[in-house]
């Protein structure tokens, strides 16, 4: 499908977005821990717990996941529905697209490539002996961080934040959400949800609106 549209654009949370699970949740069901970190995640994404020290929590309680177990984990992520259609759509139009995640790269990476991002920036994390540590590498991607990208990107492509579609579904996607011309909030949490122009449960369901008439 080939589309005219106003936005030059795309920037994407992957988690719960993108993709259709808490990747971080994936991981730690590997080390039968998969309720506790799903408790600290969801407290994280309502805006109840400060990003950084949710992630830094959670990433201490990976402690010694083994990096073939996270490989194995990034080629069974679930692809939410729509996404390959939005992406193409995307594509088509001349967008430009980028994935930016506070997750990790080796999951975001396949994600990626898997959707044809053209751009995918995440959270490293620091091994040892093919093990987890339990710290994650600077700079952290945070909501900070996500509204840089997005404004990094519209300056690469001589662009304003009018521009610019960002899709998210918590808290640490409403900066960006807020910043773009178009922000979509996705199966999310109500604060995003109230930060956000267009509110929707199938990413299909965001094509109509990068049409002129629909904003």
């Amino acid at each position: 499908m080939s589309l005219a549209t106003p936005y030059r654009l795309l920037v994407s949370d992957m988690d719960s977005t993108v993709a259709e699970t808490e990747t971080i949740v994936d991981m730690a069901e590997a080390l039968g821990i998969a309720d506790t970190i799903a408790e600290i995640t969801e407290r994280s994404m309502r805006g109840e717990l400060d990003f950084r020290v949710a992630l830094d929590e959670r990433v201490m309680l990976l402690r010694g996941l083994e990096l073939t177990q996270i490989k194995a984990i990034a080629r069974d992520v679930r692809l939410s529905s729509g996404a390959e259609g939005l992406l193409e759509t995307c594509r088509s139009a001349g967008m430009r697209t980028v994935l930016v995640s506070g997750g990790f790269d080796l999951i975001a990476d396949v994600v990626g490539a898997a959707l044809g991002f053209d751009r995918v920036v995440a959270n490293r994390l620091a091994f040892e002996d093919g093990r987890l540590t339990g710290r994650v590498l600077d700079p952290i991607i945070t909501a900070e961080t996500k509204l840089a990208v997005l404004r990094e990107e519209c300056a690469r492509l001589g662009t304003d934040a009018a521009a610019a579609v960002a899709l998210g579904d918590g808290a640490n996607d409403i900066e960006m959400i807020r910043a773009a011309g178009l922000g979509v909030a996705y199966r999310g949490k109500p604060i995003t949800r109230a930060a956000a122009d267009v509110c929707i449960d199938d990413l299909s369901d965001l094509i109509p609106h990068l049409q002129p008439a629909s904003h």
